[in-house]
């Protein structure tokens, strides 16, 4: 994700209506609005606990595919140059990144590597990875048949989100508004066609759930969004239903579209305004349901903004992850998603690292098991490491940090000194 996806919340002069328990505070216990959803293919009944996944990464030491580039852990810009073929001073890569995974950059295209992030999710209770794919014949597209059946071995799920960007390099470049729906028809038709209909894709009442991450700005032929007219011409058009979500809230896009969904932000004000205006829009059939978020926080400066300018949150230990799980219940949503797995170069991993070991994954099973019941085993989250310790190729193995094993054996601190660490921020500032 080469930018923050941020855009107003509401167009200008719709009010928001706040559903909010009263006397409720973030300080308080969100367990009250942990409440089960019903519909999904996940098993226990939800709400569905899902893992934002980058399959993007490309090491050539390690790759499956033979491939040479060191995608994503390399970022040469003007003002920064991240060389994974350099060592730093404390004999790790130069990767593009503030956090560096415990296992050492990896390719995305090994099973080894999926089967470890699925099974280390999967250990703490996380029912699904989210895919980010960029349409048919990208990298992404030709790892997809892996991480489901890999999914599926484990009893996970998977659904994969779109990204709409319209005439914007490398991706689509529409020469009308007939050919954005045609594009949209056939994107999202192959994705029904070739992955849905797997038994680990994620499902609600039956049909295969689909988001999308939003395009932004506008040119000769208007909005690079697709609009709600278009969106209906492309679900009339589709060979089976789908429950589709799109991002942030724009109320005309719904009841058309089913849901809608939060990304990472700073902003408390949003947070809570995007909670409450959903859950009213849920009471009044507006929407069928909506996502939520997590995070441990955000930084970009390994790839300075992607070229624009670093954009850094310190996260104050385990402070924002805490914060926004606190908030995550706001309004019952059906969905909560884990804002990241593994985006390294945005800095929101929960993948186990160098920096944090198994920190933010020891705290989320913890957490969630105060406020579900479910079993609490901490020793389990690491036992998917030791697995790959010993199946990895000796190409894999020398990727790894010769500290990983003890850096994983640590018990994790959980204390949190600022549990509602957002609330010391700048309510008006967006990263």
């Amino acid at each position: 994700m080469k930018h923050l996806r941020l855009t107003s919340l509401l167009s200008a002069g719709l009010s928001i209506f706040s559903l909010w328990l009263s006397g409720c505070s973030p300080e308080d216990s969100p367990q009250s609005n942990f409440i089960p959803s019903s519909g999904w293919n996940v098993g226990d009944g939800g709400p569905v606990l899902a893992a934002h996944y980058m399959p993007w990464f490309n090491n050539p030491k390690t790759s499956a595919r033979g491939r040479d580039e060191w995608s994503h852990w390399e970022w040469r810009g003007q003002s920064i140059v991240r060389d994974p073929r350099q060592l730093r001073a404390d004999g790790l890569r130069d990767i593009a990144s503030v956090q560096y995974p415990l296992i050492g950059p990896y390719s995305s295209d090994n099973r080894a590597v999926v089967r470890y992030h699925l099974e280390t999710a999967h250990a703490i209770g996380i029912h699904a990875f989210f895919v980010i794919w960029y349409g048919p014949g990208s990298d992404v597209d030709g790892l997809l048949p892996l991480i489901l059946d890999e999914a599926q071995r484990i009893g996970m799920k998977v659904a994969i989100c779109y990204e709409e960007k319209l005439n914007w390099e490398p991706y689509r470049h529409p020469k009308s508004r007939a050919e954005i729906v045609r594009t949209a028809i056939k994107d999202l038709s192959y994705v029904l066609g070739e992955y849905a209909m797997h038994p680990a894709y994620l499902r609600r009442n039956g049909d295969p759930f689909i988001f999308q991450f939003n395009f932004w700005g506008s040119d000769t032929m208007g909005p690079r969004n697709i609009l709600p007219t278009e969106w209906s011409q492309i679900f009339d058009a589709l060979p089976h239903p789908v429950v589709y979500a799109r991002q942030n809230l724009n109320p005309e896009y719904h009841p058309g579209i089913a849901a809608n969904y939060v990304w990472w932000t700073q902003d408390v004000t949003y947070l809570e305004d995007f909670a409450d205006y959903s859950r009213s829009m849920v009471d009044s059939g507006q929407l069928d349901f909506f996502m939520n978020m997590i995070a441990p926080g955000f930084d970009d400066s390994g790839v300075d903004g992607w070229g624009h300018g670093t954009r850094a949150l310190p996260r104050e230990g385990l402070s924002t992850l805490r914060d926004t799980f606190e908030r995550s219940a706001r309004g019952a949503p059906e969905v909560i998603q884990l804002v990241t797995w593994n985006d390294f170069n945005e800095g929101t991993a929960l993948e186990p690292t160098v920096s944090d070991g198994f920190q933010y994954l020891d705290a989320l099973e913890t957490w969630f098991g105060e406020h579900s019941g479910r079993a609490v085993n901490l020793d389990d989250n690491r036992e998917p490491l030791h697995r790959y310790l010993k199946s990895a190729s000796a190409q894999q193995l020398a990727e790894v940090p010769t500290a990983a094993e003890l850096i994983a054996a640590q018990p994790s601190d959980l204390s949190v000194s600022t549990p509602n660490y957002l609330e010391t921020l700048d309510r008006n500032k967006k990263l």
